[in-house]
């Protein structure tokens, strides 16, 4: 037996001896006395383990204890469960984009260019096809994305249908800016069978108004506002997800939006309404990243951001107990894509309306980009980066944005792809022991 590289013991100043360990991510609180005995079999790797068999056998059952050469399978079983996700082959996942057009000029866009094509009748039903032929497909999951989406909600309706009727388990959802969410809309999506909706809000009026306006300038706080009061009475049985676009300039504000939701909807809060922080980041090419980059968060800012929403305001928004993590995207799932308007498939959202990254068409079966695919199936995994394989988080950390990872692998310029415990671990576990103290 041998003590495990992903243990971490520590003392707590309000908690007392605190004992995690990465890989079986157990958690222990214990006393001095206890502590002093678990540094002397750390510090006597030969120690005779039957001078304590009752903290022996608890410290092996929570992985604290491990067979030699156990934390090196470890990464192998890591990988394999990963490798297990990517390659499952009875769903598809697609995120449909019926148009690039936006009503929307948000500061921060990837799609500054959004040419304002529109799918066509001949690409829907090309579209229908092209799920058809996955024969082995026994689940179809749907996520309308644009542009903004709901610019073609009777697209929208007509390919749900369609799709429905192919008679294969069907679930969709949303992600909309929320300003066109009418009566009428929403009276549509339970039929669509639209489960979850994702929309965005930057902060109280003045702040939200500045950073997500329309193409002609004119704010749109109030009217997201009134349309989530129609959205949230209505019949509607899914779940909402507010996200917040965090960055340097507006941080401090995610709280005051955080309570305003809380007590506009304090009967839905934590039940069908999520609200929680997106860290805006650069997602091009270290050579071409924009000059929003400046105002990005690195991961140790977003370690602390989470560390002082919880102490300053009580929020816990994103999990402050790390979770064994396998990294799951478009980009590095074999039946995941991206379908634009013209019927062109890529990988990631952000390479939407990108020309050399288009890895296929829902057309045809011949002509693909497979170096690509594979780039991100099989060229993403952490464990290859010798750096990873040997950080004591990766068991808790989902590798960062795996097109980031693409870009690093090209590039001698590195995007920070770590997780935001890494900077906070210690703080984290304090929380997370107190709160369940309270319990």
């Amino acid at each position: 037996m041998q003590w495990s590289r992903y243990n971490m013991l520590f003392e707590s100043k309000r908690n007392g001896w605190l004992l995690y360990n990465s890989g079986s991510n157990s958690f222990v609180q214990m006393d001095v006395d206890t502590a002093g005995k678990i540094k002397e079999i750390v510090a006597n790797p030969n120690m005779n383990l039957s001078d304590v068999p009752d903290l022996s056998l608890k410290l092996r059952l929570g992985g604290f204890l491990v067979e030699d050469g156990h934390d090196d399978k470890l990464l192998q079983i890591i990988e394999m469960r990963e490798l297990t996700e990517r390659f499952v082959g009875n769903k598809l996942l697609l995120t449909v984009v019926p148009t690039r057009e936006c009503n929307f000029a948000c500061e921060y866009c990837y799609e500054k260019d959004r040419v304002p094509i529109k799918m066509s009748d001949e690409t829907e039903a090309n579209l229908v096809e092209f799920i058809k032929k996955h024969v082995e497909v026994t689940d179809v999951m749907v996520t309308w994305y644009g542009g903004e989406p709901l610019l073609e909600i009777e697209r929208m309706k007509s390919l749900s249908e369609q799709i429905i009727s192919l008679g294969k388990r069907y679930s969709a959802s949303l992600i909309t800016n929320a300003y066109l969410l009418t009566d009428e809309v929403i009276r549509t999506f339970n039929k669509m069978k639209i489960k979850n909706i994702q929309i965005t809000i930057d902060g109280l009026k003045e702040v939200h108004d500045k950073r997500r306006m329309l193409t002609n300038g004119n704010p749109t706080f109030d009217r997201v506002i009134e349309n989530l009061d129609c959205l949230l009475v209505s019949d509607w049985d899914g779940s909402l997800n507010i996200r917040v676009n965090i960055d340097k300039r507006n941080s401090k504000m995610f709280a005051d939006i955080h309570v305003f939701i809380k007590e506009r909807y304090p009967t839905k809060m934590g039940k069908n309404i999520n609200v929680y922080p997106g860290f805006v980041h650069d997602v091009k090419s270290p050579a071409t990243m924009s000059p929003v980059s400046s105002y990005c968060f690195k991961t140790q800012d977003i370690g602390n951001f989470l560390v002082k929403l919880e102490q300053d305001h009580n929020i816990t928004t994103l999990p402050i107990f790390p979770r064994v993590q396998v990294n799951s995207c478009t980009l590095t799932k074999r039946n995941a894509y991206v379908v634009g308007p013209s019927g062109e498939l890529y990988k990631c959202w952000n390479d939407l309306g990108i020309d050399n990254e288009v890895v296929g068409s829902i057309e045809s079966t011949t002509g693909w980009n497979i170096p690509l695919i594979a780039e991100g199936l099989v060229g993403t995994i952490r464990q290859k980066d010798n750096k990873c394989a040997k950080c004591y988080f990766l068991p808790i950390c989902e590798g960062g944005c795996p097109k980031l990872r693409m870009f690093n692998n090209r590039s001698t310029i590195k995007h920070d792809l770590c997780t935001f415990f890494r900077s906070s671990i210690y703080e984290m576990l304090e929380m997370y022991c107190e709160q369940k103290s309270q319990k």
